[in-house]
């Protein structure tokens, strides 16, 4: 059975290793992958086509694909981390209000997961990508951005949730 002060062990511990990945992933790495910002990493999730997809790849030239796939890791460590702590952040709202357990709490509690895994499945397409860039799939690489937007929209239903269960 799970307790508060269980949770809050777990809530504590994957929200400082979040809160290192995101700064690792995304003003370290991200940078060092497009020699700018990191945004065109973000574009790359988002671009749908392989046309798009590797005009974004070739601005990054050679140093940063090996940097993508040399960092990619990091990634991961990420999506694994921001599941667990989302939902044990969810899950202590909802033992901290003695709130009786429903379908609804699990949609929430298991959502997270669900958005790290559609990431890591993003990430590993984007391995293979990177890696033969010509001739790819574009039906995979279609379901790619599909799977990282909606990873990107579940976060919002996250943050929603979040806060109404905060007000109650």
């Amino acid at each position: 059975m799970v307790t508060l002060q269980k949770n809050k062990k777990v809530l504590i511990g994957f929200g400082v290793l979040t809160g290192i990945m995101y700064v690792i992933v995304m003003f370290i790495i991200n940078p060092m992958i497009d020699s700018k910002m990191g945004i065109e990493v973000i574009k790359l999730q988002l671009s749908f086509t392989t046309k798009n997809a590797k005009s974004i790849i070739d601005g990054w030239n050679e140093i940063g694909q090996q940097n993508f796939l040399k960092y990619i890791y990091t990634d991961y460590i990420y999506a694994f981390a921001y599941s667990i702590f989302l939902s044990s952040l969810y899950l202590n709202k909802v033992l901290m209000n003695n709130t009786k357990i429903v379908a609804k709490h699990y949609f929430i509690l298991i959502l997270p997961f669900i958005a790290g895994l559609f990431d890591m499945i993003e990430n590993t397409i984007e391995i293979f990508f990177i890696k033969r860039p010509n001739n790819f799939s574009e039906l995979l690489f279609g379901l790619h951005s599909i799977l990282a937007s909606l990873k990107w929209l579940s976060l919002p239903i996250i943050i929603y949730y979040l806060i109404k269960r905060i007000k109650s």
